[in-house]
């Protein structure tokens, strides 16, 4: 009896090692594991951080909220109530050409200063997501500068940008917004102020954005910025010569 309980002693203590040492290499490879997530992520966010396509970007000025109504009106030409549904509309920073964040709500104050931008969206029929702003700068050389940056591919995912097909001397920039949706977007400056349209298609989610799928939505916002005030597209008669 004394040999048998020895024996499985024994048994017991070679079982408690064997399962220590697979404690201690299961430990290991979650240490293992644990320090590559957080020095790869740390590292992901450090190049993040550094490449920040906003950072440096002219702000607009804050004016009373009453001035923003002029804006609102520019923009709802764009998409009139009978062709598309209005989701959600306000004042928006500069920093939203990046972030793609919605707009602000109603201020609670009459007199609270608002960024001189304001943004409208609205859901087309064919379930797109379609977005128009319009921002005002100091001046047009700060307009231009906050262009040149919000049309940048930089920092954007899967970006490219190139001359818009109207109205002249747009900017037609393809993207993946913050979302995960693949976003065509036209931009162009007149004077102090700068104007966007933006379509994210319904079939364009995912975080993919393939070669010649947003020719169709650039076909629409350049379209849809000719009916911004001061567009100036040129309209071409019947015989194909423009007047």
């Amino acid at each position: 009896m004394g040999t048998q309980r020895g024996d499985q002693a024994a048994r017991r203590g070679r079982t408690r090692g064997r399962r220590a040492l697979r404690i201690g290499l299961l430990a290991g490879v979650l240490t293992g594991l644990l320090v590559f997530v957080l020095v790869n992520g740390s590292s992901q966010t450090r190049t993040f951080a550094s490449c920040t396509g906003g950072a440096g970007a002219p702000e607009v000025p804050r004016v009373p909220p009453g001035d923003l109504s002029r804006l609102r009106d520019d923009l709802a030409r764009v998409a009139p109530q009978r062709i598309a549904r209005l989701y959600e509309e306000g004042a928006v920073t500069a920093q939203s050409a990046w972030t793609d964040e919605l707009p602000q709500p109603p201020s609670v104050s009459p007199t609270a200063l608002r960024p001189d931008a304001y943004e409208m969206r609205w859901w087309a029929p064919n379930g797109d997501d379609l977005v128009a702003d319009e921002l005002v700068f100091a001046n047009a050389a700060t307009a231009g500068r906050f262009l040149q940056k919000a049309s940048s591919p930089h920092c954007r995912g899967s970006s490219v940008r190139f001359a818009a097909s109207s109205p002249p001397r747009g900017l037609d920039l393809s993207w993946v917004n913050p979302d995960g949706a693949a976003q065509a977007d036209v931009l162009f400056a007149r004077g102090s102020r700068v104007f966007r349209v933006a379509d994210a298609p319904a079939a364009q989610r995912g975080g993919v954005l393939r070669h010649g799928s947003l020719s169709r939505s650039f076909a629409l916002v350049d379209a849809l910025a000719c009916l911004l005030p001061g567009a100036r597209c040129v309209q071409e008669p019947p015989g194909g010569i423009a007047s």
